[in-house]
């Protein structure tokens, strides 16, 4: 009786740095998603740095999804030629300005992620950091 008393306790006690070691294995920033078509973006953050990226993706996709009044809307890379993001309050807007010229405004989750390769090493950043994102076909 004692032993599995002591056995509980001492699992007891291990469990939290058992859960610490999950949560330490987040997924490398080394480690991008590689979509199936090839892109190129340029990215411009708030602070107006820019990045240059191949392989580029958002969520590991090559596809922008968003909310348009109560419907969802996902436009393919292909279609469009760059978003400016911009808050409205909290809520985060991307203005897509699509190949025919013509512009699509998109309610976006400020925490998903773009992704890319540059000469240096991979790239991430969320949506809601960034002001500008230009894309075309690699």
């Amino acid at each position: 009786m004692k032993n599995k008393t002591l056995i509980a306790v001492i699992l007891l006690l291990l469990l939290p740095l058992l859960l610490a070691m999950g949560a330490l294995q987040k997924e490398s920033p080394e480690k991008i998603p590689v979509p199936k078509k090839k892109f190129v973006a340029t990215f411009i953050d708030q602070t107006d740095v820019i990045t240059e990226c191949q392989e580029v993706s958002i969520g590991g996709e090559t596809f922008l999804e968003g909310r348009k009044g109560s419907g969802t809307t996902a436009i393919p890379f292909d279609n469009f030629k760059e978003i400016s993001f911009l808050y409205e309050g909290q809520n985060l807007q991307g203005l897509v300005k699509m190949q025919d010229g013509n512009t699509i405004q998109l309610s976006l989750d400020k925490n998903q992620r773009a992704f890319g390769r540059t000469k240096y090493g991979t790239f991430q950043i969320r949506l809601g950091d960034l002001k500008k994102m230009t894309i075309a076909r690699l």
